[in-house]
């Protein structure tokens, strides 16, 4: 009678779930505004000394531990060396957690990783008007290749005689995202509020971008990454702006950890085919980001979801992959490109193909620019080894689109003391400001800050 039961009742499961969020689209499971203010941070005074400015590690495990009594309890948090067994091997991550990864995307055992990611996100449509204006915010162009400028929304910091001196935070939007995500304009009016300048930064194929630059595909980081440091070398340029740093959510963690890696890489880096070399913006002996980077949800097994995305995938089972393959259609249908379809890998070689990088074999060294980890067979160096900025991995045990399991692998292969992690029990996919606001906005703003900074002077 018991598989009877399952196959008769399994649909039905299924129909009520996905029912569930298409009801709740409306509701609760939608995009919220979390406000940031000064009132949400608690300083850190974190200890080490010198050690403490040499290693974000070190900083690291001193401001959580400031911090994290700002965190719902649960399993404890694990940080960079927790992420490591005594073998130099990664951990079980989702074992640590009791977290089954067959479960991440159901409803009834990942109710709260499921909302919180909602919560954060913003759904691609069509039809979205642009960003409405931001008080106290301007609209820029920040040139970085003959013929590109990046569209921007920058904000000083005011002290008593108008401007002062002051950092400027970088924020990133996720894949194909735009400046209308109600979590960019809560970070960055936070932010502002607490003494930084900020630009919040729309890449080539993004937003206002895009909208002026159509004939100007984005080739997923490869490009950018030296579009970044144009947008650092512009900035710092300015004299209210002493330093630079980069805030990136999903795709656009992906591109800030690329941004580290492509600001500490030597020229002729052996995992960088010399075609592809030679198509991209040298490399500079100067600095970009100092004030640092942070990563939140990167997806550092890009390509498993590309080859997810090869076959439809049903709102029921795989709510964030069969969203994300309408965001994929949306795109190809608005840049005209010759099928629409859900298929990433499509829609990489259709952008790529519009680009420097349409010579034989560009896609498959993309990637491997693009890889953070081995993938089949096929390498993806060590990247973060070259980091020489303050990086910071932040991921959730309940994300329901990449694992956290991913992180650790990353740390077990990475010996640089600039690069830190730490896996949370919750905050599902880019969801931290609704998980747990408080720490989410202290850890950043105390990560940034020259007092209790990471790279504090």
């Amino acid at each position: 009678m018991t598989p009877r039961f399952s196959i008769r009742y399994v649909g039905v499961i299924q129909a009520l779930i996905a029912a569930a969020w298409l009801s709740a689209a409306t509701g609760c499971f939608s995009e919220k505004s979390f406000p940031l203010s000064a009132d949400d941070v608690v300083r850190v005074s974190p200890d080490g000394g010198a050690d403490a400015k040499r290693s974000t590690r070190t900083w690291l495990r001193a401001a959580h531990q400031r911090l994290e009594n700002l965190l719902p309890t649960g399993p404890d948090v694990l940080l960079t060396e927790d992420l490591v067994g005594a073998d130099g091997r990664p951990i079980d991550v989702l074992a640590h957690f009791n977290v089954r990864p067959d479960q991440l995307n159901s409803l009834f055992c990942n109710f709260l990783g499921l909302l919180h990611t909602a919560q954060a996100s913003a759904t691609d449509d069509v039809d979205k008007p642009a960003a409405a204006p931001w008080p106290g915010f301007e609209d820029v162009w920040i040139p970085v290749a003959d013929g590109v400028e990046l569209a921007g929304r920058l904000a000083f910091a005011e002290g008593p005689g108008g401007r002062r001196p002051a950092d400027c935070i970088v924020i990133l939007p996720g894949m194909l995202g735009d400046n209308a995500v109600q979590r960019t304009f809560d970070l960055a009016t936070g932010l502002r509020a607490m003494g930084f300048h900020v630009l919040a930064l729309e890449l080539r194929g993004h937003g206002a971008t895009d909208e002026r630059y159509p004939e100007v595909y984005y080739t997923f980081g490869v490009i950018e990454a030296g579009d970044l440091m144009a947008v650092s070398e512009w900035l710092e340029k300015l004299p209210e702006v002493r330093r630079t740093g980069l805030v990136g959510f999903c795709y656009g963690a992906n591109q800030a950890l690329l941004a580290a890696w492509n600001d500490g890489r030597p020229g002729g880096d052996a995992i960088i085919p010399p075609e592809l070399e030679g198509r991209l913006r040298p490399v500079s002996p100067a600095r970009h980001f100092e004030a640092g980077i942070i990563a939140f949800s990167p997806v550092l097994r890009f390509e498993e979801i590309v080859d997810d995305l090869k076959s439809p995938q049903p709102f029921s089972r795989r709510p964030l992959l069969a969203t994300l393959q309408d965001t994929i259609r949306v795109r190809m249908e608005r840049k005209k490109h010759p099928r629409i379809v859900g298929d990433l890998e499509l829609l990489m070689r259709f952008e790529c193909a519009g680009t420097v990088l349409s010579y034989p074999n560009a896609y498959e060294e993309s990637l491997q620019f693009l890889r953070f980890l081995p993938h089949r067979g096929k390498p993806s160096g060590r990247k973060l080894q070259s980091a020489r900025v303050p990086v910071l991995i932040v991921s959730a045990a309940n994300d329901p689109l990449t694992s956290a399991q991913y992180v650790a692998q990353l740390i077990a292969r990475t010996d640089n003391p600039h690069v830190a992690a730490v896996v949370l029990p919750g905050g599902g996919h880019v969801g931290f400001a609704p998980y747990a606001r408080r720490y989410y906005f202290s850890l950043i703003v105390n990560y940034f800050r020259r007092t209790t900074g990471a790279t504090r002077p």
